[in-house]
């Protein structure tokens, strides 16, 4: 596979050609699937992120700019991040996936100005409803979040049992998703930053 060949299927399949989208599937979807699997550690869920990821690049390919010289990769991959960090922020996964999702953040991508001001608005909008938390809430979560100190030495510190501190912490992480439900837009980029700085406040 070489770049011009995205640059030449995306040219077709922004006219609409069927078979120039199958064959970018065919090239792309087992390198994505096994991306996004090791991230989230469920096959099903990995298979409907890439069918989304595919079906979103249909959908707005005439919006996708690709030069001659570049390859989809940086974008398929960037849309598979920011999947993989809405994927966390659904209900029922747990403070231990935190662990995948950092993971997941690590590489680079071209985020637009427009999203960098947005997240310093969200970072904002995070500290507030922090600060507005119980102090047996906001205490360990700062801890955690902030210091980066362990669940052990947390529960030291605080005098509380390990399970207890896990329990405050994913308690805090649940009140902050809640407060910040109100930003979720289906099918824009605002939830998942939302999602993405309430993860990684510091």
């Amino acid at each position: 596979m070489t770049l011009s060949s995205d640059s030449s299927l995306f040219t077709l399949i922004k006219a609409g050609n069927h078979l120039a989208y199958a064959k970018l599937i065919d090239l792309y979807w087992e390198e994505l699937y096994r991306h996004i699997f090791k991230k989230i550690k469920n096959s099903d869920d990995a298979k409907d992120i890439v069918q989304d990821i595919f079906l979103s690049l249909w959908k707005n390919r005439l919006n996708i700019v690709v030069n001659e010289s570049d390859s989809l990769a940086p974008y398929l991959f960037r849309s598979a991040k920011y999947a993989i960090i809405n994927h966390f922020s659904r209900p029922g996964i747990t403070i231990a996936d935190e662990q995948a999702l950092s993971a997941a953040l690590q590489a680079p991508s071209a985020i637009k100005t427009d999203d960098l001001l947005l997240i310093g608005e969200l970072q904002k909008l995070v500290e507030n409803e922090i600060s507005q938390l119980p102090e047996r809430l906001q205490v360990p979560y700062r801890l955690s979040r902030e210091q980066d100190l362990p669940v052990r030495e947390i529960a030291e510190k605080l005098s509380l049992s390990e399970q207890t501190v896990k329990n405050n912490i994913s308690a805090a992480l649940s009140a902050i998703r809640f407060k910040l439900g109100k930003y979720n837009a289906e099918g824009t980029i605002v939830h998942i930053l939302a999602m993405a700085t309430l993860l990684h406040h510091k």
